[in-house]
């Protein structure tokens, strides 16, 4: 487990907010990305966050009413595994288990994966979390589609004006982001977020 303190080193936030955001290997234009952390320390305060590489994943499809979401079980899945929704009787898509050998043809040892079985056919969102927060939305996916997950333990952060609820992100805000990949065995990182001449600054010490 990796700690991070991040100390807000400025006189003023200005109303803003620190977002840390795990950004998915080969990312779609059309992936909603989400704030993964969103820190709302005030000037001069630490606060401070964990990391850990688990992973889960869920799947969202739209109910019967207008607005309505059904959200399926969350499950934890590791790199190399493959999920598959199954709707058994039409009923709402839930995640389980897929054949070793089929994951082994649709993915990479480092990639977690969801397959769309679900007959008749329901298309869902594919939800992916790390450490119970989530990462990532994929939008859209068909029967016998599969989406794959992946991710470097790169963290991003910036500044910026505190999220809504449910508000993402698109792939091209990475571009204005600070990254970070933390040293393989640290345990401990200091963020430290500074101000000058209008330019937010994030410098990082990893003991």
């Amino acid at each position: 487990m990796t700690v991070f303190n991040v100390n807000f080193a400025v006189d003023d936030m200005e109303g803003k907010t620190v977002l840390v955001f795990l950004k998915p290997e080969r990312p779609q234009r059309d992936y909603r990305i989400h704030a993964w952390q969103v820190l709302t320390g005030s000037a001069g305060a630490t606060e401070s966050f964990s990391y850990e590489a688990n992973i889960e994943t869920d799947v969202t499809t739209a109910g019967d009413k207008a607005g309505n979401l059904i959200v399926s079980g969350r499950r934890s899945i590791t790199p190399g595994t493959l999920m598959q929704a199954v709707s058994p009787s039409g009923l709402s898509p839930y995640l389980e288990p897929a054949a070793a050998s089929l994951a082994q043809d649709k993915l990479t040892p480092e990639q977690c994966g969801v397959i769309n079985k679900t007959n008749p056919y329901i298309q869902f969102d594919s939800n992916w979390y790390v450490n119970g927060r989530p990462v990532v939305t994929m939008p859209k996916v068909d029967a016998r589609m599969t989406v794959s997950f992946e991710y470097m333990p790169n963290f991003y952060f910036m500044v910026a004006t505190p999220p809504m609820v449910g508000q993402t992100y698109i792939v091209q805000n990475f571009s204005d982001m600070t990254k970070y990949v933390a040293p393989i065995n640290s345990t401990e990182v200091d963020v430290t977020l500074t101000r000058t001449n209008g330019l937010w600054r994030f410098d990082f010490l990893a003991n």
